[in-house]
């Protein structure tokens, strides 16, 4: 390639890009530009799509038959395809900024052959004029853009063989952007020019003096190796770290799609990817992140941090399928050793074989997954301080199963509750509360953890099982009920047992009956439940006890009861007369697909926690019933005595898990009722909370120990202490004492004014009570 080559070529690009320049910004230039491309390139664009369809491409077939049959496009009429195409589909139409970036194809798909012919006889120059044949790998994008939805840039770059893509080294680059060519030795990671010079005008180029640039400085594309032998080490800081499986693209046929995702450091992920992992890459997904990527089971390829920014929509043209989205990361480090075989036989979500797309590798699994993935295979380590204590204490640290928090008023017990059950559930003791409060709601909302608060009327069917009127029947039936205590401690068995056997936990009736009714629930379409007889009846409504649904002769409306129905599923009750043919049709579907394995994946043990908040304010004896024995960790499942009841609803083998705890709290203030009984008492740790005036202003601080000493004095007891926690719910002082502190100590002390008085007494409030207002005077002693 001669130099006058060279020279016309850059002017040829530099007057392309300065063209596309302009139809970012005019809609007009842009209508003209596609009502000049020729018929022939029309037809070859027609010929690519006509087998094709999607959200985009189907909009762009639409432009290109109107512009075949010889008529010319204005603004109106390209916004008029626009608009009919988009139109209730506009969630898809977010990665297109504007109308250059939709019908690009027709324009760069065959109009810009000579260009790319160019560009790839210019890479191919340079390359044998610094004798880098066989050294170095080069890549180009042109005006389509790496991500096909046009660009007003084309540039190329020429980096070390050795790198995974140009992104993780140095590179000879070359950029032509409005008409002006740039040139230098860029580094990707900080988007920065080592060595380069500014921008210039096709004119003023000189391809000699950007020989003697890249000639001086490709010393340093050589010696741009990735280091494999030195470990890398990851503090995680609090971020989250996932594995990510491009598995769906895995063919020898979507390699090109692989590419553009490398080239884009995109992450990507089906819409429709079920259990939650679309959902979680979309939204629990954050800036600094970490993730690694594997191409399914069968490669591995980087370990990436994740960039700021919202997910988005991959173009069709890209997949050719429509749904997929993805977030922009920042390769760390590619993968010293590619081939993932050895660890084929490892099933569990976080291995490249895993049968996962999408999963958090949380901290009880970082130390494993140092060890048999990124260490050998990535050459990297994180490190976390959570990690770093379970590996220190072992598994997860033994907590008594059973727990009361007791204290005064005041001192946090509730408070500290959730810290507690969070620490339990995960084996990490974390200081930061309102780190555990966001853990704990979602522990929660998983079932992990329950809260209740017990009351004078808390009963035994309340917490375990009974029966309770069945409002929605127009005759009085009951129907009957499972508590809290007797639904966590289901689940806690359920994931003991699993995990004892290695197996994959069964999906619960409530997850899979609402996925059979999701038609009706979501969409309004009744659902069709097939009979043995091979007709069908259908499900036409539903509420939160009761199913109806029509006969097949679709004469009347009948109902079915969810709870009848969960029992027939979970093998308690037969129903073969009457509505049996209803039932057990139904029953056998929810069965079925109760017993899909969650992907396969066996289930890790899990710690299953009940807080029970004011646990003295129930006639304990008569809640607990049974569950007194069986609540006691060597009568518990799998302990030496264990021990299984029949329950009162005739449930047969009834025991409480293991990993299943309970954490009460108790008011030792509380003394209009009876204090926990001692047949409970001794199967309980107890705990104690007590006021903590290093928590509070030095004057809050000296004030409350003043008058905690005073009620010691004449109580001889800590019950009645009074807790931090009123001077820490944000009013003033003043407002504590006279709405808080004086109504308590009133209550303690009977209404006796006198004593209340003397309490405050040389304390640094002057407080006492006039009897002609009847009211608190409260002033500062200071």
């Amino acid at each position: 390639m001669t130099e006058q080559e060279i020279n016309q070529g850059i002017k040829d690009v530099c007057e392309v890009s300065n063209e596309i320049a302009t139809f970012y910004i005019d809609n007009n230039a842009l209508v003209a530009k596609l009502n000049s491309v020729p018929q022939e390139e029309l037809q070859k664009a027609w010929d690519y799509y006509a087998s094709r369809s999607g959200v985009i491409v189907d909009l762009r077939k639409d432009v290109l038959e109107y512009l075949k049959g010889g008529k010319k496009l204005d603004i109106a009429t390209l916004d008029g395809f626009v608009i009919k195409h988009r139109t209730g589909k506009e969630s898809q139409y977010r990665s297109y900024k504007n109308y250059y970036s939709i019908f690009f194809p027709l324009i760069t798909f065959y109009g810009h052959n000579a260009i790319r012919k160019f560009i790839l006889g210019f890479m191919a120059e340079i390359i044998s004029r610094l004798a880098l044949n066989g050294k170095v790998k080069h890549i180009y994008f042109d005006f389509q853009g790496p991500r096909q939805q046009g660009s007003d840039k084309l540039w190329f770059a020429i980096f070390n063989k050795e790198q995974e893509t140009q992104s993780t080294g140095l590179q000879l680059f070359v950029d032509f952007h409005k008409g002006k060519v740039k040139y230098g030795i860029y580094r990707h990671a900080d988007a920065s020019f080592v060595k380069g010079s500014g921008e210039m005008l096709p004119g003023n180029f000189n391809f000699a003096e950007m020989l003697k640039m890249f000639e001086e400085s490709k010393h340093l594309i050589l010696e741009d190796e990735p280091v494999k032998n030195k470990l890398l080490t990851i503090p995680l800081n609090q971020k989250s770290l996932y594995k990510i499986s491009h598995g769906a693209f895995k063919s020898k046929g979507n390699e090109s799609i692989l590419d553009i995702f490398k080239e884009n450091q995109w992450i990507v992920i089906h819409e429709n990817t079920g259990n939650g992992q679309a959902e979680s890459f979309k939204n629990d997904l954050t800036e600094g992140d970490y993730v690694y990527i594997t191409i399914g089971g069968d490669e591995l390829f980087s370990i990436a941090k994740v960039k700021a920014g919202s997910w988005g929509y991959v173009p069709e043209d890209i997949t050719g399928k429509n749904g997929w989205i993805y977030r922009e990361v920042e390769y760390i480090k590619s993968a010293i050793n590619t081939d993932p075989f050895p660890l084929k036989s490892f099933k569990e979500f976080i291995y490249p074989s895993g049968n996962s797309t999408f999963t958090e590798i949380t901290v009880d699994k970082i130390e494993e997954a140092n060890k048999n993935i990124f260490e050998p295979y990535f050459g990297v380590e994180f490190i976390s301080e959570e990690a770093s204590i379970i590996k220190s204490q072992g598994e997860l640290h033994k907590h008594p199963n059973n727990i009361i928090l007791v204290g005064p008023p005041g001192t946090g017990k509730t408070y500290n509750s959730i810290d507690k059950a969070v620490e339990i559930v995960t084996g990490i003791k974390k200081k930061d509360h309102d780190d555990n409060k966001v853990v704990f709601d979602k522990l929660k909302k998983e079932g992990q953890i329950e809260f209740v608060t017990f009351h004078q009327n808390y009963s035994y069917e309340d917490f375990m099982v009974g029966i309770r009127p069945d409002i929605e029947n127009e005759s009085l039936r009951f129907r009957s009920y499972k508590g809290i205590f007797y639904e966590i401690a289901k689940k806690a068995r359920e994931n003991y047992f699993a995990s004892l056997n290695e197996q994959s936990k069964e999906r619960s009736f409530q997850e899979v009956f609402a996925d059979v009714l999701k038609p009706l629930t979501e969409k309004g379409e009744p659902v069709k439940i097939k009979m043995a007889s091979g007709i069908y009846y259908t499900i036409t409504d539903i509420t939160d006890y009761t199913i109806y649904f029509n006969k097949p002769s679709g004469d009347s409306r009948h109902t079915l009861s969810i709870q009848t129905l969960e029992e027939i599923v979970d093998g308690l009750r037969e129903f073969t007369t009457g509505l049996g043919p209803y039932y057990n049709p139904l029953a056998e579907l929810i069965r079925s697909k109760k017993k899909e394995a969650n992907n396969n994946k066996a289930e890790p043990k899990k710690n299953y926690v009940l807080i029970i908040d004011e646990i003295n304010r129930a006639n304990i004896s008569k809640v607990f019933g049974e569950l007194i024995t069986l609540l006691e960790e060597d009568k518990r499942i799998g302990a030496k005595n264990e021990l299984r009841i029949t329950l009162p609803n005739g449930e047969k083998e009834f025991g409480v898990p293991p990993n299943l705890y309970l954490v009460g709290t108790m008011n030792t203030a509380d003394k209009s009722i009876a204090l926990i009984d001692i047949a409970l008492r001794r199967r309980f740790e107890f705990i104690g909370y007590f006021p903590d005036y290093s928590k509070l202003e030095e004057s809050d601080g000296i004030f409350l120990k003043h008058i905690n000493k005073e009620i010691f004095t004449r109580k001889k007891t800590a019950d009645y202490l009074i807790g931090h926690a009123y001077f820490m719910a944000g009013l003033d002082s003043y407002k504590t004492i006279k709405n808080k502190i004086i109504p308590l100590l009133m209550e303690y002390f009977s209404g006796k004014t006198e004593v209340v008085e003397e309490i405050f007494k040389n304390s640094t409030w002057d407080i006492k009570y006039d009897i002609e207002k009847y009211d608190w005077i409260i002033q500062s002693a200071n």
